[in-house]
């Protein structure tokens, strides 16, 4: 790829690369990035303590161009123990997206031992298949973000057949050109994928469409590999939700939910 980054730096501007376009629109992006670029926006703010974003939220009013984006950032509230921090995203003066996250202050705390969820932890990324081959809808030589710019390594054949999945994922460029991503805003970033890792209708007939992603995180992950379990659950009232639990090689860090909007493909 001759962009080394899913967005430029531009003065206050981001400008997106060909790595951030989505598979349901050639003219429009993945949610992913536009989710990476707020959660970074929102980590950068500072805290009076150390703190972690334990709550993540992105609602995408309307497509993401591949055009200038700005973000911009307010503290809603700011104390010792928690802060609430909301980012908007732009297009000019149009309102993309916006995010807010809630950040909770971290420290060692001394617990009892408590009987935790169930959970069996899948097999490490190298033990799982690639997964290179899917969703090449729309122009074919266009480079797209959940092709190109992400790896996909499948459990059980995710993304490739309908039902439940279980896959990991790793970023395979910075979010923004010379900054090597945090943790959270890998995380931020890769959320996304969480819709399609789970199919419960044929991608070639119906469009599922999230309008919005809400990230829970007790910890950030460890290393660049991201796990996550997925399962798509749909309804004729057009309107379907997208489950998660997301873990890395050391277990369970938290959940990631998803509505969708629900129609069928237009020749479909």
């Amino acid at each position: 790829m001759s962009d080394a980054a899913l967005f430029i730096p531009d003065g206050d501007a981001f400008l997106p690369t060909a790595l951030t376009r989505g598979g349901w629109s050639d003219n429009a992006q993945h949610g992913s990035p536009p989710s990476g670029l707020l959660g970074r926006a929102v980590e950068a703010i500072p805290t009076s303590a150390p703190m972690q974003v334990a709550r993540f939220t992105v609602d995408l009013f309307r497509p993401v161009p591949l055009e200038p984006l700005h973000v911009d950032v307010q503290v809603l509230r700011d104390g010792r123990r928690i802060q609430v921090v909301e980012a908007m995203l732009r297009h000019g003066s149009v309102e993309v997206g916006r995010a807010t996250a809630l950040k909770i202050r971290t420290a060692h705390v001394e617990l009892p031992d408590v009987e935790q969820e169930m959970w069996d932890q899948p097999v490490s990324p190298d033990e799982a298949s690639p997964v290179d081959n899917f969703w090449r809808f729309g122009g074919p030589d266009m480079a797209r973000f959940h092709r190109d710019a992400v790896e996909i390594r499948s459990i059980d054949d995710s993304f490739m057949r309908q039902g439940p999945g279980v896959s990991w994922f790793r970023l395979r460029y910075p979010v923004v050109a010379g900054e090597d991503p945090s943790p959270f805003v890998r995380l931020a970033t890769i959320a996304d994928m969480a819709n399609g890792n789970s199919q419960a209708l044929d991608p070639s007939a119906y469009l599922y469409v999230n309008p919005d992603i809400t990230l829970y995180a007790h910890r950030l992950p460890d290393g660049e590999w991201v796990g996550m379990k997925s399962a798509a659950h749909q309804h004729r009232s057009g309107i379907g939700l997208a489950d998660t639990r997301v873990f890395d090689e050391l277990g369970p860090l938290g959940r990631i939910n998803q509505a969708q909007l629900l129609d069928k493909r237009p020749g479909g």
